[in-house]
């Protein structure tokens, strides 16, 4: 059985780098962004160091860590910072600009499901026209023109097919500046 003891010395950084298989240079700019710190002349803590760069990798921030811990005031900035993405994702919804899956899967599904209509009878709009012509450029022009002609439908976007579809609550920019 191998005896375990936890390490808690001083390294350089070219240390660091080869025991977490990173470039020296990385250590310096993740030093800089503040997930590893030195503990004196440019020396680091091994064991502090491989547990920062761990949670980094893993995406925890220390304020995610100090509310893992325990932390009540960093708990309560999590839950701060939770409400107000939620209160600005509603907000892009009431301006347009963000658009729940479901509302998003039924207005792809009824463009799709037209644009597939349009192809299905394209055979039987195109049949009639090219009947009895020999000329093969005016048979690949009628083609060609009938196929742009379904293609038209999925080029035709609007962003109000998001709104009707949508329950939420929509501002419009013209009403919302009539109120000035």
């Amino acid at each position: 059985m191998t005896n375990v003891t936890i390490v808690d010395e001083l390294v350089s950084s070219k240390i660091v780098a080869k025991v977490l298989g990173i470039s020296s240079r990385r250590v310096q700019q993740l030093t800089e962004d503040g997930i590893f710190e030195k503990e004196k002349r440019g020396q680091y803590n091994i064991a502090k160091t491989v547990q920062a760069f761990v949670a980094y990798k893993t995406g925890e921030s220390k304020l995610e860590k100090k509310a893992r811990e325990g932390g009540y005031d960093a708990e309560r900035t999590l839950l701060t910072r939770t409400k107000r993405m939620i209160e600005e994702n509603k907000l892009k919804i009431m301006n347009g600009e963000l658009h729940r899956s479901n509302t998003v899967k039924a207005v792809m599904n009824r463009m799709l499901n037209n644009f597939k209509s349009k192809l299905q009878a394209l055979p039987l709009k195109a049949a009639p026209k090219v009947l009895g012509e020999t000329n093969l450029l005016v048979i690949q022009d009628t083609l060609l023109d009938e196929v742009n002609e379904c293609l038209t439908e999925l080029s035709e976007y609007d962003p109000n097919m998001f709104h009707d579809e949508s329950d939420d609550i929509i501002v419009d920019d013209d009403e919302a500046g009539e109120g000035d």
